[in-house]
């Protein structure tokens, strides 16, 4: 009764997903304007403060970074004399938003490079973060939050380890010291790029914005990017003019698609897929195999007045095979995701079943959409 409440679930759910009307959207939610990309950065660092979980002898990287690390500040140690296992060797890395400034905090992720057990508890030390380009544009510092732990017992018989203990964030861990670059506000012509190319969405979001201003200021260069000229009433007002395209709204173009997810079972499916006439049937064979031990009785001297005895047993096997009658469902050519959802409902399938079905329909031609199996 369980799994059939549970399924039950599941295909109701699935027909909401398919009843879902398509609203227009705005441009800011299905597009970026160019130039205002995140600038992607990098740098190593040294973690220190760590207890006897950081980095090994045989990591010689790190090593070497402590022994250049002591001689910047004036300390000379010879490199065959360091052992330490509170330090670890890391790489940092971040994003830079556009239009933020020079002085500004952005958040660090620490991840470890070589054989250190645990970033608990350790402090990054001031690293600088570079972009594709080679300059600095941030430098990281702060102590660590792990969001786990990692624990061994007396002589390594017994650990304990809770979450990823070999990834840790700083936030706001990074003082910006260089701008990302970007000549967006310099331009006289704004582009859009539409994070799902489709030729439709581009055109229909060209001609709503044409709409809005009553003049061709936009064109569709391909699937992806929009072009827009800024008018002359607007030169000197680039901001109100970016904020009122990016709220325009205007009806998105989707490829219809089926998604499956065979390691959990889930079917997400778009309001826009259709089935053509298809015949759909479900049923199962059951088959219960039941070991029957007997013993065979020896009575030559029951005649005679004796008793009987079990000289030996033998084995046997019952089989009971259950065929339920399949329940066949025939669907019309206007099906959709909702129609094949009640009558899958009907037939008392699970959603493993569901997927099964799904890759049949789609190999049998009558699933007009694009299936994704993950």
């Amino acid at each position: 009764m369980k799994t059939g409440t549970s399924t039950m679930k599941f295909i109701c759910a699935l027909g909401l997903v398919a009843a879902i009307t398509v609203d227009a959207s705005r441009i800011k939610d299905v597009a970026k304007l160019d130039g205002l990309a995140e600038t992607q950065l990098i740098g190593y660092g040294l973690v220190v403060g760590l207890r006897s979980t950081g980095d090994g002898p045989r990591t010689q990287f790190t090593t070497q970074s402590v022994v250049n690390m002591l001689r910047n500040t004036g300390i000379e140690v010879p490199r065959e004399r360091i052992q330490v296992r509170n330090v670890a060797a890391v790489m940092v890395t971040s994003k830079l938003s556009p239009f933020m400034k020079r002085g500004s905090n952005i958040d660090v992720t620490v991840s470890s490079i070589g054989d250190a057990k645990s970033l608990e508890g350790g402090t990054l030390l001031m690293s600088p973060l570079q972009a594709t380009d080679g300059e600095i544009y941030a430098l990281a510092q702060g102590a660590l939050s792990i969001g786990g732990i990692n624990k061994d017992g007396p002589q390594g018989k017994s650990s304990y380890t809770k979450n990823h203990a070999l990834v840790g964030e700083i936030p706001n861990g990074a003082i910006i010291q260089k701008e990302a670059p970007g000549g967006l506000m310099t331009s006289d012509e704004v582009r859009i790029s539409l994070s799902n190319p489709d030729f439709s969405s581009a055109v229909a979001m060209a001609k709503a914005i044409n709409a809005n201003f009553k003049k061709p200021v936009a064109e569709a260069k391909d699937p992806v990017t929009i072009a827009i000229a800024i008018p002359d009433d607007f030169k000197t007002k680039r901001m109100e003019f970016i904020a009122e395209v990016e709220n325009l709204d205007f009806l998105v173009s989707t490829v219809a698609k089926v998604v499956l997810n065979e390691k959990t079972g889930t079917v997400i499916a778009g309001g826009n897929v259709s089935i053509s006439e298809v015949a759909v049937s479900q049923g199962s064979i059951t088959i219960q195999v039941k070991d029957n031990q007997q013993a065979q009785v020896s009575n030559a001297a029951a005649p005679f007045g004796g008793t009987t005895q079990a000289s030996s047993s033998t084995q046997s096997e019952d089989i009971k095979v259950d065929e339920p009658k399949p329940e066949m469902k025939v669907l019309p050519t206007s099906s959709n995701v909702a129609d094949l959802a009640k009558s899958l409902n009907t037939l008392g399938v699970s959603p493993r079943d569901i997927i099964a079905i799904f890759q049949a329909i789609k190999r049998a031609g009558a699933l007009n959409a694009e299936l994704i199996v993950m």
